[in-house]
Order: structure tokens, then sequence, then C-alpha cells
């Protein structure tokens, strides 16, 4: 089990295990997802197409088009060239 504290600005420090696990470096995003029995389940966010798929589906409302996602998918791995090559 790998822990941190809760400074009074509500920042922590994430421990080394957790960056290597989930492969983070400077500027990533994380995912904080919040399960019904209270558990809260941390991930990187990236520009894979499973997960931009996952994030369009969760969204309450009408389905997206296919134009949608692709623009989304586009998006997200320019981005994620773009960091690669910083």
């Amino acid at each position: 089990m790998t822990q941190s504290t809760l400074t009074a600005k509500n920042q922590t420090t994430i421990p080394k295990a957790v960056i290597e696990a989930l492969n983070l470096r400077p500027s990533d995003q994380l995912v904080y997802e919040i399960e019904p029995d209270g558990r809260v389940v941390l991930s990187a966010k990236t520009g894979t197409f499973a997960s931009v798929a996952a994030s369009l589906a969760r969204k309450p409302g009408p389905a997206r088009s296919t134009v949608e996602m692709n623009a989304a998918v586009k998006a997200a791995a320019v981005k994620r060239f773009k960091r690669a090559g910083s």
C-alpha cells in the first residue's frame, strides 16, 4: 500500500510508486473516478481511442456521431504527439 498526506491547501505529493505505475510525466492529467461504494480510482488521462471512447460514453445525453468521435481522437493524438516531442 502507498500513501501520501493532504496539505492545508488540499495538495499532495504523488508517491513514486504511483508515478511509475501510471507512467506519469510532468503536465500529465490525472482522472479521479468516484465509485458508488466511495472508493476513488486514479488513472492517467491518455489520448488512446479506448479512453476517448469511454469518456464519450459516460457523458449523459445523445450519442456522439462518428465525426465527433474522430475529431476527439484526432485532438487527443495531436496533444499526445506534441507532449512526446517536449
